[in-house]
């Protein structure tokens, strides 16, 4: 793989190399030597664990951004608007101020929402109900609920950027 990676002129960054080897052997260890169901289902098990990362990074991502957004919006509104009594359009600051604490607030509800989920179909397992069609369900309920937090995010900085954007000019 070394040779190949040089043939192609690639240059062998060891982050390069690892993300190669990852992706090498990822692929062909579960899809291109065997597609027997025992090799499958560690895919699956690899897939799903990626998921949960995933899934674990964007909750904190997202708390980090509308947060920080919030704190630095609040903290430097006084020196782009030198007087908020004569600002032009507060609706807006007032409107961002609110969507981004909405998501803040629904960010921690999903989580907590999520490991409910979660629990509920561990106890499926163990009982012996599993329930693949309810477990979709489950997991597209987050899915929504994430997907509304980033939405409220945009509306809430968009709606920050329009006031600030507003007041620079006027």
């Amino acid at each position: 793989m070394r040779r190949t990676l040089v043939r192609l002129g690639i240059p062998l960054s060891p982050k390069i190399v690892y993300h190669t080897l990852v992706y090498k052997f990822s692929y062909l260890d579960y899809m291109e030597k065997d597609t027997t169901p025992g090799y499958l289902l560690k895919y699956k098990e690899e897939l799903t664990m990626l998921l949960h990362k995933s899934q674990d990074t964007f909750e904190k991502q997202l708390s980090y951004i509308s947060a920080g957004s919030l704190a630095l919006s609040i903290g430097f509104i006084k020196d782009v608007v030198k007087d908020i009594n004569t600002a032009n359009h507060k609706w807006l600051l007032n409107f961002g101020w609110a969507f981004l604490g909405i998501t803040l607030l629904v960010n921690c509800i999903s989580h907590i929402r999520a490991a409910e989920l979660h629990n509920k179909t561990i106890d499926d397992i163990n009982k012996g109900k599993y329930d693949d069609k309810l477990v979709t369900n489950r997991f597209k309920e987050i899915g929504y609920v994430n997907w509304s937090t980033v939405i409220t995010l945009i509306i809430g900085i968009a709606s920050i950027i329009i006031f600030v954007s507003i007041n620079i000019l006027s």
